[in-house]
């Protein structure tokens, strides 16, 4: 039988940590390693974040990303890899990109999402703890399910001495999984962050995420201004993402199916305050026949579109078809 399996991924979204679980004192464990490397959550000063990585795409590609924060709605980020160069801006309820491409690399996503580990916590619900060791390091590894991602579950592992958080693996598809893993952990302004980071899938490096420098330093306004051309959104404390009201799947191609090909399409879009959607960019291919199939049927996906509140906003999302053989 041949499947498909759909992922959608929210491109921004808000996050907000809840801990109720089975075991009081493995919650609490969980939220202080959580709370201690909250970088961009609670700091009172402004800082900048320079990071060095490499990135494997088709071939490895190395990059620098820098993030000058000054609180959760007010920051500046560029990321550069190879011939890639992207410029966000958070200024209020008002989110900004500049990119030389049509799309942002899914490795982009992955890296920043890696970066804020700690920031993106939902409803996380311990429910049970094991001891192992690895490498010589004593670890309680909690068993964590996120209250709202339809029974996905991910192991997080700390540090029994330290309590730092060491990994977190999780599967992502049926034949797919990852780990985040994070090293080497720094003080900084009351806190403690990993000076390594890396993802990992299905044993294979994909990201290589080195701390360059980290240091506070003075906001300067004008970095808020918008570039010329700049693409614009609105995001909200209390912003509901774009949801499928009609999402028809792709047709497994024939000459796919006859030929036993499998992979995974990747595509970027954006749902307009009607439901509809446009601005459709093929990320990442599973081949031509697969692609094509993916994008024809995605122009015809509608939407109950994104709110602030009760009004309707654009909104990005990026959707992977996984064409298997099973």
């Amino acid at each position: 039988m041949k499947k498909l399996f759909i992922t959608a991924v929210w491109l921004v979204g808000s996050f907000q940590l809840l801990l109720a679980g089975t075991d009081p004192a493995a919650q609490q464990s969980l939220a202080t390693a959580l709370q201690r490397a909250r970088l961009f959550h609670d700091q009172a000063r402004p800082l900048r974040l320079d990071v060095d990585f490499v990135a494997h795409i088709n071939v490895p590609a190395k990059g620098h990303l820098t993030l000058i924060w000054e609180e959760k709605n007010h920051w500046w980020r560029r990321v550069v890899m190879g011939d890639f160069d992207q410029v966000e801006i958070r200024n209020g309820d008002k989110f900004y990109t500049s990119r030389n491409i049509g799309f942002t690399p899914t490795r982009v996503y992955e890296l920043i999402g890696l970066l804020q580990f700690a920031e993106r916590s939902e409803g996380l619900l311990v429910r049970k703890q094991r001891k192992r060791a690895e490498n010589g390091v004593e670890m309680n590894c909690l068993h964590v399910e996120a209250e709202n991602a339809r029974g996905k579950s991910h192991e997080v592992c700390l540090n029994s001495a330290s309590h730092e958080i060491l990994s977190d693996d999780w599967q992502e598809t049926p034949d797919e999984q990852r780990r985040a893993q994070y090293t080497d952990y720094f003080d900084f302004e009351g806190q403690r962050y990993p000076h390594k980071l890396e993802l990992v899938v299905n044993g294979s490096k994909v990201i290589t995420a080195n701390v360059a420098s980290l240091t506070t330093a003075a906001f300067d306004p004008s970095l808020l201004l918008p570039p010329k051309g700049a693409i614009e959104r609105r995001h909200c404390a209390d912003m509901k993402h774009a949801f499928p009201i009609k999402q028809p799947d792709p047709l497994y191609p024939k000459s796919a199916k006859e030929n036993s090909l499998a992979g995974d399409t990747t595509v970027a879009m954006t749902v307009l305050t009607d439901g509809s959607v446009t601005d459709i960019q093929l990320v990442g291919s599973a081949g031509h026949s697969m692609d094509d199939a993916t994008l024809q049927t995605l122009k015809t996906w509608r939407f109950k579109p994104a709110t602030c509140g009760a009004e309707p906003v654009v909104s990005d999302i990026m959707v992977v078809v996984r064409f298997r053989l099973r």
